[in-house]
């Protein structure tokens, strides 16, 4: 019974699904720059995302000049990546958007 317990035990540990946790914060948007949706908030922090979901992209073309210098709340995710090297890095990402001023 013990090794059946264990067994379950490792096969559920092995199955365990990392979560992605969610953060937000609120920024001016300066432009897509270099690659990069290019984000700076009240404290003088840049945030760089490098992707935005379809979803938060249809509500607005942040591509266009339209929304620089407009306040969002920025709500992403970090994704792990990695490169050429086999070394891993981070990948900001948007997942939804909504301006507020």
């Amino acid at each position: 019974m013990k090794t059946i317990f264990l067994m379950f035990l490792s096969l559920a540990a092995l199955l365990e699904v990392p979560t992605t946790q969610e953060s937000v914060v609120e920024a001016t948007f300066n432009g897509y720059v270099e690659d990069l949706y290019d984000f700076t908030d009240a404290d003088g922090s840049t945030y760089g995302f490098a992707e935005i979901e379809p979803s938060a992209a249809e509500k607005y073309d942040l591509d266009s000049t339209d929304s620089v210098g407009k306040l969002f709340r920025v709500t992403y995710k970090v994704d792990t990546a990695i490169d050429e090297d086999e070394e891993e890095y981070d990948i900001l990402v948007i997942v939804d958007l909504k301006v507020l001023e």
